[in-house]
């Protein structure tokens, strides 16, 4: 086991995190929180930028293969990038570590992208001699449609050469790409639920098998101190949607008592205080 993976059991199924390279970024500076409110007692996680890992998810399960998030670290994070670490070397790619793994890329039957945010789906494509093709062939892909639908995302892909054509247009003109409205149950056990929030379209994944429940939350969250203070978030989402949202997932992973995967956390689950929730990392 690599320090940059790790495989928990789930019932019947296999669950596999994949992290694909770190993002350096400031909560200072992304997080709608003047600094009277994070002094003293979150002064720690916001002084200074912190890294946080680019995740994706893949569930082996009888029958299935599912991947939740696909990003190529090479294309989204580009050396000017701000939010790459100083001399950093990023793990293997995503298709080297599923290799690893023995999980081959014909054998994707579902691909989950929780939202049109580049670092979720960079990886849907691969180039070959100057063409993007499907790097999961046989995956039925899976969009939040109103992420579809947002303008800038569609100003893009009347460009052939954007990256939103080379990814998700690829995806759209093979027939691959299924637009979700609202809940989608995906396989037994497995279904799409809507979170808008930090963007229109954006869904989480929930795991249920053997009486154990699992979510893969996307960006619902992207560090501890958002779920001890849900109204905290990044300045781009929506407050009122995503506040709904997170109320939404509190409720059901503690009644549940599930395990969170998000896309740029640890592996964790909720514990209810005296003040109300806070993250545990498991």
């Amino acid at each position: 086991m690599t320090d940059y993976t790790r495989t928990l059991p789930l019932g019947p199924a296999t669950v596999s995190v994949i992290n694909l390279g770190d993002l350096r970024f400031s909560l200072a500076e992304t997080l709608n929180v003047p600094e009277s409110e994070w002094q003293p007692r979150y002064a720690s996680a916001f002084e200074q930028p912190l890294l946080f890992p680019s995740q994706s998810i893949h569930i082996a399960l009888p029958g299935a293969s599912v991947l939740v998030d696909a990003n190529n670290y090479a294309f989204s994070v580009t050396p000017d990038s701000p939010f790459l670490p100083p001399n950093y070397q990023p793990p293997p790619d995503l298709i080297t570590q599923l290799l690893e793994r023995d999980i081959h890329p014909e054998d994707i039957t579902h691909l989950v992208i929780t939202h049109a945010h580049f670092d979720h789906y960079a990886g849907v494509t691969t180039e070959h001699d100057g063409q993007y093709l499907p790097s999961f062939p046989n995956a039925h892909c899976y969009l939040g449609g109103a992420d579809w639908e947002n303008p800038g995302i569609q100003r893009a892909l009347q460009n052939p050469n954007s990256a939103n054509s080379r990814t998700l247009g690829v995806l759209h003109q093979r027939g691959l790409l299924e637009l979700v409205e609202g809940n989608r149950d995906l396989l037994p056990g497995v279904r799409i639920i809507t979170s808008p929030g930090e963007s229109a379209g954006h869904q989480i994944v929930r795991v249920h098998l053997d009486g154990q429940t699992l979510y893969c939350l996307g960006d619902l969250y992207h560090h501890a101190v958002e779920v001890e203070q849900p109204t905290w978030m990044v300045e781009w989402a929506n407050p009122e949607t995503n506040l709904a949202s997170r109320h939404a997932l509190t409720e059901a992973a503690l009644a549940e008592a599930a395990l969170l995967i998000p896309a740029h956390m640890p592996v964790g689950c909720l514990e209810r205080t005296a003040s109300g929730v806070r993250w545990v990392n498991v």
